[in-house]
């Protein structure tokens, strides 16, 4: 797919100015607890990093200027018991947490899912936020999308917003 492997979990992916970020964030034992699971249940995070200095950088995936998520394209029953939920409660269908059962059963299942939508979409959303274009009008005019993405730039005329807008301006020439 064109990344560098540098220290997994975290790849780049290099393209002009820009520095995409592919990361894969593994649920620690706490939160695993939490969540009923284990540690080898996962997350696919993606980000966009404007290399203005155009030095060779290895920005962490929360430093992108803009932020997504791979969701998983199937339904998956929430493996904590959710009693006392409600129905309309988002932690019953939240879809970017791939989860591995204890035992591990639903692995290959899980793994295959997770690559095979890698594969589909992790290329074409690098492309469309590299684009300085549509990510200046993205920045004028859109809003955050929240899981999935794009997200991680602040609300219209925020003054993270603006400045990247300034950026990217002044780049683009």
């Amino acid at each position: 797919m064109g990344f560098e492997v540098d220290k997994a979990p975290t790849f780049y992916y290099r393209k002009d100015r820009v520095v995409g970020i592919f990361h894969i964030d593994f649920l620690n034992s706490q939160n695993a607890a939490y969540f009923n699971s284990n540690t080898a249940s996962f997350s696919l995070n993606i980000g966009v990093f404007f290399n203005l200095q155009n030095i060779i950088i290895k920005p962490k995936e929360y430093e992108s200027n803009i932020r997504g998520q791979i969701l998983r394209d199937f339904r998956q029953k929430h493996p904590m018991k959710l009693k006392g939920f409600s129905w309309c409660h988002p932690e019953r269908w939240r879809r970017d947490i791939w989860w591995v059962d204890k035992d591990g059963q639903n692995l290959e299942h899980i793994l295959a899912n997770a690559c095979r939508l890698t594969k589909e979409k992790a290329l074409k959303w690098f492309e469309k936020y590299s684009d300085p274009d549509h990510v200046i009008w993205l920045l004028k005019h859109g809003k955050e999308n929240g899981k999935g993405g794009p997200f991680g730039f602040g609300s219209i005329g925020s003054p993270s917003r603006t400045d990247l807008i300034k950026k990217l301006e002044t780049i683009k020439g």
